[in-house]
């Protein structure tokens, strides 16, 4: 059990590095602020990849009412 928790938390931390070592080299460093929007906006666009938009099914073959 302890090994699973261990093995999770290495992902966590390569995840976590990962995300701000893309940060740094897309965007660059300027201010604290700045580097956590950056980070946001990268992040926002890493849970798009994951989520894709769902879309709506095809009424057009649907008989009309």
């Amino acid at each position: 059990m302890i090994t699973l928790i261990r093995k999770l938390f290495w992902l966590a931390l390569f995840l976590v590095f990962t995300l701000g070592f893309v940060t740094l080299f897309d965007h660059g460093f300027v201010t604290a602020k700045q580097f956590s929007t950056d980070a946001r906006t990268e992040f926002n666009d890493l849970i798009k990849l994951w989520h894709p938009v769902k879309l709506h099914k095809d009424k057009a073959d649907e008989p009309a009412k």
